[in-house]
């Protein structure tokens, strides 16, 4: 299994000019359901609110780009409810930069901003982010394998053991495992697809701490109907104490349903830890028919996960 779609966010800037522009799509509404009463994702993104950005992680986040050595430069404080007159990117903030890289199974290789440039936020032709050149800092070569990057010292790795690299019968334990999750969510509404089966498109398993196994998964149920296709995809994150074989407890999950044209669907970039005390973080791309957003989910104390915070949506 592979993730898709992690780097169709991608806009390169030479081609921008040349295409005929338009607004970007609004995603399709999602619902995150947690055992608590925490607002659902849809009530908190038609809501106008300043960003709910953890400043210890920095004023910057960096995401992979078209090449390993590309990357955009995200400005966590401007929201999609953020008037295009008072965005504005201060190439100071990432100007030769010092940044940590991340990617799924580690993290903590070190590169350095050498320029940034660009970005345009017009919600009548196109929004993006800046793109800024990353350098490593031991060859001055591009760096390879990372997804997301924070400026140096703001975050640590967590690592995430992806099911394609587990023995055959322990990946399907987990699939397993994550479907009997997935079943538990309360309130499945979306009675198209009851009865059609789960099937798990990516699982990662990590440890958020001391103690505490996890697992984040995105699990996907299909209706083929010839005229109208329409896919559901529940992301879902489960935890239970380290090294047992108890089930796992529902901690985090969130429903979008659609078609391809107006379904919004999350792949995992990273886990990491930010600040003291620490605060724990899944890092999400969120890609859309048209438009594309990151986000991400924080844990509490008493090991439940929230959706901390989403960036503007992006695209052309």
């Amino acid at each position: 299994m592979s993730v898709r779609g992690i780097f169709t966010c991608v806009i390169i800037l030479a081609a921008l000019s040349a295409c005929e522009r338009k607004a970007p799509a609004k995603p399709a509404d999602s619902v995150a359901q947690q055992p608590s009463s925490t607002p659902d994702t849809q009530t908190v993104r038609l809501r106008a609110i300043p960003s709910t950005w953890d400043t210890s992680a920095g004023p910057v986040m960096f995401v992979r780009g078209n090449t390993a050595a590309e990357a955009f430069v995200v400005f966590p404080k401007v929201t999609d409810s953020t008037p295009s007159d008072a965005v504005h990117f201060d190439s100071a903030l990432a100007r030769n930069t010092a940044v940590e890289l991340f990617q799924r199974g580690s993290g903590g290789d070190s590169a350095r901003v050498s320029a940034m440039a660009g970005g345009e936020w017009n919600a009548d032709q196109c929004i993006e982010w800046p793109a800024a050149k990353l350098q490593s800092a031991a060859s001055g070569d591009g760096t390879t394998g990372w997804t997301v990057a924070f400026l140096k010292g703001r975050a640590k790795s967590l690592a995430l053991d992806t099911v394609e690299s587990m023995p055959h019968a322990d990946s399907a334990r987990l699939a397993a495992d994550i479907t009997r999750l997935v079943s538990t969510a309360p309130n499945d509404t979306a009675r198209t697809f009851r009865g059609i089966p789960f099937s798990v498109r990516t699982a990662y398993r990590f440890t958020p701490v001391a103690g505490i196994e996890g697992v984040v998964a995105d699990v996907v149920r299909t209706l083929n109907q010839e005229a109208n296709p329409l896919e559901e995809h529940t992301l879902v994150v489960g935890e239970r104490p380290a090294g047992s074989n108890a089930p796992y407890r529902l901690a985090y999950n969130e429903v979008t349903a659609g078609s391809d044209e107006s379904l919004e669907s999350s792949d995992v970039l990273a886990a990491v830890s930010i600040g003291a005390p620490a605060h724990i973080y899944l890092v999400l791309a969120r890609e859309g028919y048209e438009s594309n957003a990151y986000a991400m989910l924080e844990r509490q104390a008493d090991g439940r996960w929230r959706l901390r915070w989403t960036s503007a949506h992006t695209g052309c």
